[in-house]
């Protein structure tokens, strides 16, 4: 019965929060890209700067834990209407991914600037995915103050 009511939950507000899906899907990729290849921040020059941030495995744990947030975050969402914090968890998740995604955006806009052959490709496509997050924000901020004038 629990799984109904969540995925009745899922399927009611999937269309006002698919690009929350979408960057936790793109959170998950990540994740699992960077812990299957512990070379991949050493064989693109895109990545040099990011990866004095951090290894690998650090940026992968980063991405699952946001990933979780947000997913955790996302069932919940409307299916357990006496848990009023699922936007606060929202939100959080994408402050964190906003955070993520611009420490990479930034880490590829240095790479191109300072080192040979990094390509400027990725500062467009990292810093759209950063831009999406700060809609999901926006949005799970709203919910939030929809959420304090019902109590």
């Amino acid at each position: 019965m629990i799984i109904l009511r969540i995925a009745g939950g899922i399927r009611q507000h999937f269309g006002m929060r698919v690009t929350e899906w979408i960057m936790t899907a793109a959170l998950f990729g990540w994740s699992a890209v960077l812990a299957a290849d512990p070379s991949t921040f050493s064989s693109a020059r895109s990545f040099t700067v990011i990866a004095s941030y951090g290894s690998e495995a650090t940026w992968a744990n980063i991405c699952l834990f946001a990933g979780l947030l947000r997913l955790g975050a996302l069932t919940v969402n409307g299916t357990f209407r006496q848990f009023r914090f699922s936007p606060h968890l929202r939100a959080g998740a994408s402050i964190a991914s906003c955070v993520f995604w611009g420490q990479i955006a930034l880490g590829v806009l240095m790479a191109w600037l300072t080192v040979g052959g990094a390509g400027g490709d990725g500062v467009i496509a990292y810093s759209t995915f950063m831009a999406i997050e700060m809609w999901n924000l926006f949005r799970a901020w709203a919910d939030v103050g929809a959420g304090h004038r019902r109590h």
